[in-house]
């Protein structure tokens, strides 16, 4: 049954769920029945109590209005998006949107004071990847409450590996014209919900957003962009463990091993494309670039660039809360990722334009038998036959 309580998409409503799985042909697997049970439950459950935020807060959500344009952290899945994420959290002017809030975005605002009590009781406490610390108030990803709201995302592909539709597109311009109409309604509204609740400067985390420059643009006109790379080799094998131990958690279908793994190549591969193809349209002093490894080595200097490069107020104010944060992750153990010669071939072939834009080196080939093991502080060592 714990598992059950990892489902990523758990905010959707009645009539956006119904209205996914009939554009999936209700292609469900009979082993995962039990996830569509609990799935029609929360959306019965959300559906409801979405009503009454409607009655008593609905005005006042419509009214607000965005302190100032978004800053957008960028960067593929497992990127560092999230440490980065967790380190902005910490500025006491700004706001980042909470798991409870973009797991239950059609209601939090109503819900938010009993409704995260619940959530931290059955949540499993960290993630099922990598052990990061989450309950109700954790920085979290908008992109899961786009999809629960709109029904439009790549993220569809969490619960159909199989049968994609339209709807999961990763690029924007791939969209029916009135999915991506719903999907920016999403977006304005989650904000809108966001400042009612806080009034501050919001900062959103969605890898898809890597590839949304360009609409991002038009819908937020001063909005400010972090982009964060990291080693590719790193991403790769993250990426598996993501889908492997943690979204596998949500799937209603059976994919088979290599579906996911075009899936994980293809979407770094395209977001990139994307993101090269757009960023030239971000004006001088909205966009900043860093590397993880240069965070997690130097975060004062690295984020004090940051702060510097985008005009963002209160650097000083804003480390001391982010230099206690980082005191209470320090013990903080990494995952250990193996690389072989098959996977360093495959990686280095179809994501060789990012090692060479952000200078990450191609590795020479792998002796048969031998790995190579990423661990503690990105560092890697051979081993011999395993």
């Amino acid at each position: 049954m714990a598992t059950v309580f990892q489902q990523t998409i758990t905010g959707m409503d009645l009539s956006t769920l119904v209205e996914v799985l009939l554009r999936h042909r209700c292609r469900v697997s009979i082993r995962y029945l039990p996830r569509v049970a609990y799935l029609f439950g929360m959306a019965i459950f959300n559906s409801y109590v979405k009503l009454l935020e409607q009655a008593t807060n609905g005005q006042g959500i419509a009214a607000a209005e965005l302190v100032a344009p978004p800053i957008f952290v960028l960067g593929t899945w497992r990127s560092g998006t999230t440490h980065l994420h967790n380190l902005l959290s910490c500025d006491p002017t700004l706001t980042c949107p909470s798991a409870y809030q973009v797991m239950f975005p059609h209601h939090f605002v109503y819900s938010h004071p009993w409704g995260s009590k619940i959530f931290n009781s059955l949540t499993p406490g960290k993630r099922p990847m990598d052990n990061v610390a989450i309950d109700g108030g954790t920085p979290h990803e908008d992109e899961l409450a786009l999809t629960a709201l709109s029904g439009v995302s790549p993220y569809l592909r969490n619960l159909f590996p199989v049968s994609a539709d339209g709807y999961s597109a990763l690029n924007p311009d791939h969209l029916p014209p009135e999915a991506l109409a719903e999907w920016q309604a999403a977006l304005r509204l989650f904000l809108k919900k966001l400042s009612f609740s806080k009034n501050k400067r919001i900062v959103l985390k969605s890898p898809p957003h890597l590839g949304r420059v360009a609409v991002l643009l038009k819908m937020f006109p001063g909005a400010k962009f972090v982009h964060i790379v990291r080693n590719p080799y790193v991403v790769y094998l993250s990426a598996k463990k993501l889908w492997h131990s943690g979204l596998a958690l949500s799937h209603l279908q059976k994919p088979d091993p290599q579906v996911v793994d075009e899936i994980i190549l293809s979407w770094y591969s395209e977001a990139f494309d994307l993101f090269e193809r757009d960023r030239g349209l971000i004006p001088p002093g909205d966009l900043h670039e860093l590397r993880f490894e240069d965070l997690e080595k130097s975060p004062q200097e690295c984020l004090a660039k940051l702060y510097q490069e985008l005009s963002l107020p209160g650097f000083e104010r804003f480390w001391q809360q982010a230099s206690a944060y980082l005191k209470s992750v320090a013990d903080y153990k990494k995952n250990s990722h193996t690389l072989t010669e098959e996977i360093r071939v495959k990686v280095s072939q179809r994501w060789r334009s990012s090692f060479e834009r952000y200078n990450y080196p191609l590795l020479s080939p792998i002796a048969p038998g031998a790995t190579i093991v990423f661990g503690q502080g990105n560092t890697s060592s051979r081993k011999g036959p395993v």
